[in-house]
């Protein structure tokens, strides 16, 4: 009577034991890790952003050869009080930096008026004149403009560093969230493959409880063994869709069939291109700022010279340069008609130039110091990212091997189980170490992929 009552038992658990839902999915959409890369540099905001960075070099480029643009000036003063004028003198003209130290310029003048200066005394026509300034000492091999000019040139080349410097930031976020996605998708497919086989199992051991042939307290042990592995999807499919919503942060053109391609042997094989280290954005980025430093510390250095600069000025009766006099000739064309100026300062003690120059020093020392710093923590990285993918080939191998044993016993203790000569105890446990095998190989590929990713993020190399 006892053995009746607990068959009913076990029938009931059976018949009210919960269904695994079944949902109706369209054909998923494959999504590969090139595609949302591409989509993310182009769309992302950190990508706009790095396109942004990347396009103020030539606006920079731009703005210091602003400095070699020929400029228009002109001033005009006049004075009249109770009747008298006493001055009216204008100027107009053009000047020009070249991008040596010479500068050029060309103007016209007038002047009139009852209490006008002597030095403002032109001819009654007018005086044009042309002129050229030079400085002799400081100013003659390093100044502000040649300066701008080389730091522009740099600016681009630094600009496109920090361009790239986000772009790696992204690649490697971006990259490393894919493959997180993809591994818990993975999980949830094999935790799911193995729900399948347990609920072929139950439905067998059902039918043959029914017959008759197998005892009750198997249907049971196989019904645990079904909701444990229920339980067990249930949190693979949670871990997979907070994976799913950490990628869709980055990548926002996906619906909920999207699912993720494997990704291929470029985002799972170390690149083997060498000299990465010289293109390096973070190396470059302070290589450049350093090379911006030393051109500073050049200007900085000139300013400790005196300062000694000359003017010649060609001039004219109106817009005659250098008119022959009624008299006949009276010298050369550049010794007829002419001003000559040159002015000299230099401070006693010039401390804010020796300032200067020994906080710039400090500046290099500090930069040359980074630069090796990080130079060192880059190769340290990179090759102990390196040695792990190794590492990780022979544990995935091992891993592997001992996948297909675990397959291997799992189909012998179902022939023997067919024939009577095995457990459902025994059955469970070959399963559930043929499920911890592929878990495992999983587990391994997937740190394998992130010891990869961060190489390549390490050194910049993903093309």
């Amino acid at each position: 009577m006892m053995r009746v009552w607990k068959c009913l038992l076990f029938s009931v658990v059976i018949l009210f034991a919960p269904k695994a839902p079944m949902v109706a999915q369209s054909a998923p959409l494959q999504l590969s890790l090139d595609q949302a890369v591409n989509w993310a540099l182009e769309n992302h905001p950190l990508g706009i952003m790095a396109n942004a960075v990347e396009e103020r070099g030539p606006a920079a480029l731009m703005r210091s050869r602003g400095n070699l643009d020929p400029k228009l000036f002109s001033t005009y003063d006049r004075k009249q009080f109770q009747g008298t004028e006493y001055f009216d003198y204008g100027e107009a003209g053009v000047e020009w930096q070249s991008p040596a130290a010479l500068k050029f310029s060309a103007g016209y003048q007038f002047a009139d008026g009852t209490y006008l200066n002597d030095e403002l005394v032109v001819p009654s026509a007018g005086q044009a004149y042309l002129a050229v300034k030079l400085p002799l000492l400081q100013g003659l091999l390093v100044d502000e403009t040649r300066t701008d000019l080389r730091q522009g040139d740099l600016e681009v080349d630094r600009n496109r560093a920090d361009a790239n410097i986000i772009r790696n930031e992204l690649r490697y976020d971006l990259a490393l969230r894919f493959a997180d996605w993809a591994y818990t998708e993975r999980i949830l497919e094999i935790n799911r493959e193995t729900l399948r086989l347990i609920e072929q199992r139950f439905r067998d051991t059902q039918g043959l409880f029914e017959q008759g042939d197998k005892p009750a307290v198997d249907t049971l042990e196989v019904y645990v063994s079904l909701g444990t592995q229920r339980l067990t999807v249930q949190q693979a499919e949670v871990d997979a869709r907070l994976a799913r919503q950490a990628f869709n942060e980055l990548y926002w053109p996906m619906d909920e069939n999207t699912r993720p391609l494997t990704l291929d042997d470029r985002w799972t094989s170390i690149p083997e291109a060498g000299g990465w280290l010289m293109q390096h954005p973070d190396l470059l980025e302070k290589q450049i700022a350093l090379a911006q430093t030393q051109l500073e510390q050049r200007l900085k250095r000139e300013k400790l010279k005196p300062k000694l600069d000359v003017g010649y000025y060609l001039l004219g009766d109106g817009f005659d340069i250098s008119p022959v006099p009624v008299g006949g000739e009276n010298g050369g064309f550049f010794t007829r008609a002419y001003k000559l100026d040159a002015k000299f300062s230099y401070p006693i003690f010039n401390r804010k130039a020796r300032g200067d120059v020994q906080l710039g020093q400090l500046k290099i020392t500090e930069s040359t110091a980074k630069i090796d710093a990080k130079q060192q923590a880059l190769i340290t990285k990179a090759d102990a990212y390196r040695d792990a993918v190794r590492q990780y080939d022979s544990q995935l191998a091992a891993g592997q091997d001992l996948g297909r044993q675990a397959e291997a016993l799992l189909q012998a203790e179902r022939r023997l189980f067919s024939l009577g000569e095995s457990t459902q105890f025994l059955l469970n446990s070959r399963e559930q170490s043929l499920q911890k095998a592929r878990l495992t190989v999983a587990k391994l590929a997937f740190s394998q992929i992130k010891a990869v990713l961060t190489y390549r993020y390490v050194t910049a190399q993903w093309e």
